[in-house]
């Protein structure tokens, strides 16, 4: 398998700037959330800057205390000796008056920096992209110097899921490529579990972190706070949303309860939380078999557009930068690391440069080999 040693030149035509904001709100569950946001943009020089650091080591660190990789893995686990493509703290580009917005939402147990190469693809083509560090389910460093890892709650909450044994009985049956109506009856079996309930919680706790910072995002805008972001971001056609493994499962529900966000992609993620949810957004799943069987009631339920395409010879986390960081052959698929991107970055960009920025091609006009459009619903 190829190595690298620096993460790939991103596939727009503008140097990308990076950023970080600590913020923190009162959350409606009376906890006090202390984040940290990651702000991959658009620039037009580099400044003569060397590129970001790309994850912090007391971050990596972390690492060994998690239940969650721990219990299933040994050895190293991925590389942070990546020179990235992005550069902190860089004006934002004059080319266009304003950029629209996008929000990334890494996996459980992840940290926002595992986007990296898809944010910086994305901020590349013109998008302003948000990744943010969320309590107790992802692990981060604030500007502020303070470590925040995985709580023990989530550790316990998603190892309660994996190790129930209804879940292992229906993940058992689940077929590959299976017929709509037994997808939609798995999913519902699956989704209407009791020990979905607390992994739910944490998701929706996300969501709102989201939401907040959309706020925020919308209050630079109006110059309410010095920023470069001033009178620069684009809302008029909303705003879009990605999110991969748990990380997708906030995607949706962002999506469902949030009028601001147009359309949302899931990377290889499933549907908890979203049992009878009409999204009323469109929404693509770009997954790995047989992922059908836990996404299948968000078509069902969808009053848009919902694409199903599964990509074959694919990990899970090849849908992150460990299809480039990974120190471990157990971590990956058999793609290689730049056809993994290529297909992922496609797919996600030209999704919302039609859906956001309405341009001509769709979806519907890439073609990957082993990427294949497994069902696309609209519902009345």
């Amino acid at each position: 398998m190829r190595t690298y040693e620096v993460f790939p030149a991103p596939v727009g035509s503008y140097t990308v700037g990076r950023t970080q904001m600590d913020l923190e709100y009162m959350a409606s569950d009376h906890s006090t959330r202390e984040l940290t946001a990651f702000v991959f943009y658009p620039s037009d020089s580099s400044e003569g800057k060397a590129t970001s650091s790309y994850m912090f080591p007391e971050v990596y660190g972390m690492l060994k205390d998690q239940p969650l990789v721990t219990g299933y893995l040994t050895g190293g686990y991925f590389s942070i000796e990546f020179k990235t493509r992005c550069y902190d703290d860089l004006a934002l580009s004059a080319k266009d008056k304003r950029y629209p917005v996008l929000f990334y939402v890494c996996g459980g147990g992840g940290s926002p920096e595992w986007g990296t190469v898809l944010c910086t693809d994305l901020a590349s083509l013109g998008y302003v992209v948000v990744s943010i560090g969320h309590p107790n389910s992802t692990m981060y460093k604030r500007k502020d110097g303070r470590l925040y890892n995985v709580s023990k709650g989530f550790s316990e909450a998603i190892i309660a899921l994996s190790e129930d044994p209804e879940m292992q009985a229906l993940a058992g049956k689940m077929e590959m490529r299976p017929d709509d109506d037994t997808a939609v009856q798995m999913c519902r079996n699956v989704l209407a579990l009791p020990v979905i309930a607390k992994v739910t919680e944490y998701s929706e706790l996300q969501a709102e972190d989201i939401r907040f910072v959309a706020d925020h995002l919308y209050k630079l805008d109006a110059g309410e706070l010095d920023s470069i972001f001033n009178g620069r971001l684009l809302f008029d056609t909303g705003m879009g949303i990605v999110g991969h493994s748990y990380g997708g499962l906030t995607t949706a529900m962002v999506c469902r309860d949030d009028d601001r966000f147009t359309c949302g992609i899931g990377l290889d993620s499933g549907a908890f939380g979203l049992l009878d949810s009409d999204l009323k957004k469109p929404f693509l799943l770009l997954y790995r078999e047989p992922n059908y069987n836990m996404n299948a009631v968000i078509g069902a339920n969808n009053s848009r557009e919902t694409y199903y395409y599964s990509v074959d010879r694919v990990a899970h986390l090849d849908y992150c930068d460990i299809v480039f960081t990974s120190a471990n052959e157990v971590l990956r698929g058999e793609r290689d690391a730049m056809e993994m991107r290529n297909v992922v970055t496609d797919y996600t960009k030209t999704f919302f440069d039609y859906y956001l920025r309405q341009k001509a091609a769709s979806v519907d006009s890439l073609a990957y080999d082993g990427v294949d459009l497994v069902k696309k619903t609209r519902n009345k």
